[in-house]
């Protein structure tokens, strides 16, 4: 059973890839756009923007932190602060910086839930995973069909959250460029035209990353059960 499985996990995973056909060479070229990463060097720094957008969300609670030492631009929800990495060259930090700020006011009982259930679920796979390897797991079918279940209500609430965050990301950083004026309309549209290039991989490669993310945990675990 376990062989079915992994085989089944191993095409989901392949003909999900196929279909989503994400374009990472593309977007990277995107991203790195030298007319459109001139353009945003007329912005502000990343933790003004932030700041600004806060202010316009109306959200005055939220802690920002600088951390030049990674590239990730993150909320971090049970501490309620949204940290900035070093993102300075790419016209794309002004999207980043609004996608952070939508999640900073999203509901927070879901956004806490997501935060603890995630750590819970990992947990659990490592967990499985440990105990398979020493033999102390019996009946592997059924905490592989716990792990699937898990990882539905997992994909569920990741997608919601970076989906309704992604898709007003864009026209949230467009309104914010238009009110502060730092650009013309004309950079405006450049920018913008940018982040809906980008936008149309990095919906479906995330949803497709988070789905793939699943499967090859799938794949690791059947595969320990089968050997062990």
């Amino acid at each position: 059973m376990e062989l079915i499985i992994i085989i089944v996990a191993i095409i989901a995973i392949i003909v999900i890839y196929s279909i989503m056909n994400m374009k990472i060479k593309e977007l990277k070229a995107i991203a790195l756009n030298k007319e459109l990463n001139e353009i945003a060097k007329k912005l502000p720094t990343n933790k003004e923007i932030c700041e600004q957008i806060l202010k316009k969300l109306g959200n005055n609670t939220t802690k920002i932190e600088e951390n030049e030492n990674s590239e990730a631009t993150l909320y971090i929800a049970i501490q309620d602060k949204i940290t900035i990495g070093n993102t300075h060259e790419s016209f794309t930090r002004i999207q980043t910086v609004a996608h952070e700020c939508l999640h900073s006011i999203q509901d927070k009982k879901m956004l806490i839930f997501n935060f603890i259930f995630s750590n819970i679920y990992l947990a659990f796979f490592i967990i499985i995973c440990i105990l398979t390897i020493c033999k102390k797991l019996s009946n592997e079918i059924m905490y592989s069909n716990i792990f699937l279940i898990l990882s539905f209500i997992y994909y569920v609430i990741r997608v919601f959250l970076e989906n309704d965050a992604m898709i007003k990301a864009q026209f949230l950083a467009r309104e914010y460029m238009q009110e502060s004026k730092y650009i013309d309309n004309y950079e405006i549209d450049k920018i913008y035209h940018g982040f809906e290039e980008l936008n149309k991989e990095c919906v479906k490669g995330t949803n497709c990353s988070l789905f793939i993310g699943i499967m090859i945990k799938l794949v690791i675990f059947n595969t320990l059960a089968l050997i062990f």
